[in-house]
């Protein structure tokens, strides 16, 4: 009897890998399930084996366990589908693997509301605000290819706004400081 409980779950899972990206948390949640029917087995010809469903279905390793720990860690809750695609799957793994090692109930439940509430945040600043770390942004590069009119029109508004000449003459120093203040200048016109 066993046998057939298993069997049906794989079949669930295989029939919802089919619609995974229609679906995707529905299938997480299957899968889910039948890993919990089979427990921890890893041997192909374990019932609730994950490599079962690697062979049956295509999906890559990874993205199968991206869809389990998503499904264990979130497949009880009931959150709109349409609010975990907003956020996507990548930021869901994240918050999954944030909240694995804390014990099931109330105060696992609550970091991942509230891990769920920071989701507008890239997928790499979440990662660093729920470890704890400031986020670092990488500093945003911008070329201008401006003639030689352009160019003292742009130094001498950065100039007004706090740009230095560089000792050697060649530029300006401060370039980002002045530019910012000259946009926040006209923001506020």
């Amino acid at each position: 009897m066993e046998t057939n409980k298993k069997s049906a779950a794989l079949r669930e899972v295989e029939r919802l890998a089919v619609k995974s990206s229609e679906k995707p948390m529905e299938f997480a949640k299957a899968l889910a399930a039948f890993h919990a029917e089979g427990g921890a087995a890893r041997r192909e010809e374990a019932p609730g084996s994950i490599d079962r469903v690697l062979k049956s279905t295509g999906i890559s390793r990874r993205i199968l366990y991206r869809h389990l720990a998503i499904g264990q860690t979130l497949g009880h809750l009931n959150l709109k589908p349409e609010r975990l695609a907003k956020i996507g799957w990548r930021k869901l793994a994240i918050i999954a693997q944030h909240v694995r090692k804390v014990e099931e109930g109330e105060e696992r439940d609550a970091l991942i509301l509230d891990a769920l509430n920071l989701a507008d945040h890239s997928a790499a600043e979440l990662h660093a605000i729920l470890k704890g770390n400031p986020f670092k942004a990488k500093p945003h590069r911008i070329e201008l290819l401006l003639n030689a009119r352009q160019y003292r029109v742009f130094a001498a508004a950065l100039r007004r706004h706090g740009a230095i000449e560089h000792k050697n003459g060649r530029g300006l120093v401060g370039k980002e400081a002045a530019l910012t203040r000259a946009l926040a200048a006209i923001e506020t016109d």
